[in-house]
């Protein structure tokens, strides 16, 4: 129980300071914190701003799960905006172009997107294990090369129309996602992607936590010695993971393509790997937590969109972001002092008690 306590503990502690910081933000500015905050809550509930919230925060939990595939062997892959770039590029055209019903072509078209992902995560992982190169350089100089090449390929190869509107070709209804059944349709109906989110989800459970596999990537990631002493190739370990992130990842940009624009082209939102990160860091990699922090991060950044009709700064939500990037560490930090502070006393107490309890008397016999 204590434990659970913790866990839940580190999100709470971190909202509650990126909230303190923001009020801070607004009571500096001249700004009523109070007021802001009424607004946002007051717009955030409404049924539809609900709805585009979960919407929202489907992209940002794949990002997030995507993440914490690598946190979980002690890497960081930075270039998840690259990898989901290419992907979605990818399986723009598959789903625009394969001649098959939905319930073919939308399987191959995942497919599609995890096998680019993954195979653009792949670079950083060989050029760590082969010439020692950390992945955060990589990862982050690939999001650059991989913004050149989607340039170039959208706007040569997979151009579709002419002026400065341009992107893939539309997808017709057979490659769509449809909305979730009974949620009814268009812009307030919930997308079909968040059954895939939890599939997801659920899938990393089972990998991280629940077999040999997630066991050897925590060995690997904590003693990389005696997990090569115990017959675990870490070389091997740093590709596998690195391959289940980008495939992840390589879903992060579908969401938008096929439930949104219906095609690959410059809506496609950006820099979602650092708000997936934030619920990565929200979440304490399970999840669970994971989707939790996704949904707050969507819900505060749909919420202050709002600001700007009332004379309030629009730029709560980033400062916002940021805090929580920046305190989630704190958080944890906190709550993990004070939890061995607590289980100190604790064994102390025990200590204490069993000291001053007497022995007890033998039985049985005369004394």
């Amino acid at each position: 129980m204590r434990r659970v306590v913790v866990t839940a503990a580190g999100p709470v502690v971190s909202v509650l300071l990126a909230l303190a910081v923001t009020a801070l933000f607004l009571t500096v500015g001249g700004y009523s914190a109070s007021s802001a905050f009424s607004v946002m809550w007051s717009y955030g509930t409404q049924p539809s701003s609900l709805v585009a919230s979960l919407d929202s925060a489907v992209p940002l939990y794949l990002a997030a799960v995507a993440g914490a595939f690598a946190v979980r062997m002690g890497l960081f892959n930075i270039g998840v905006d690259g990898q989901y770039r290419m992907a979605a590029l990818a399986g723009a055209v598959a789903a625009a172009s394969l001649p098959f019903p939905l319930a073919v072509r939308l399987p191959l078209t995942l497919l599609i997107s995890c096998a680019v992902g993954a195979g653009w995560a792949l670079i950083p992982a060989l050029l760590k294990i082969h010439r020692g190169v950390n992945e955060v350089i990589t990862s982050i100089l690939l999001n650059a090369v991989a913004t050149t090449v989607v340039a170039v390929l959208l706007s040569g190869v997979f151009r579709s129309g002419g002026g400065q509107n341009t992107g893939t070709a539309m997808i017709d209804a057979g490659g769509l996602m449809p909305a979730l059944p009974g949620t009814g349709s268009g812009q307030g109906a919930v997308s079909s992607f968040v059954v895939v989110a939890v599939l997801v989800g659920v899938v990393y459970h089972l990998v991280v936590d629940r077999s040999l596999f997630g066991y050897g990537l925590r060995v690997a990631a904590r003693s990389p010695e005696a997990a090569e002493s115990a017959g675990i190739r870490v070389d091997r370990k740093i590709v596998q993971a690195m391959l289940v992130s980008g495939a992840v990842a390589g879903l992060v940009g579908l969401p938008h393509v096929l439930s949104v624009a219906g095609r690959f082209d410059g809506t496609l939102p950006t820099d979602l790997m650092f708000t997936g990160l934030a619920a990565t860091l929200l979440g304490r990699q399970h999840p669970v937590g994971m989707a939790l922090g996704a949904f707050v991060l969507a819900f505060v950044e749909r919420s202050s969109q709002v600001l700007g009709l009332v004379q309030l700064p629009t730029e709560v939500g980033q400062v916002f972001l940021a805090v929580v990037l920046l305190s989630s560490a704190v958080g944890y930090w906190l709550t993990e002092r004070v939890d061995q502070r607590v289980a100190l006393a604790a064994a102390v107490r025990r200590r204490l008690r069993a000291a001053r309890t007497p022995d007890a008397a033998p039985t049985g016999g005369a004394s």
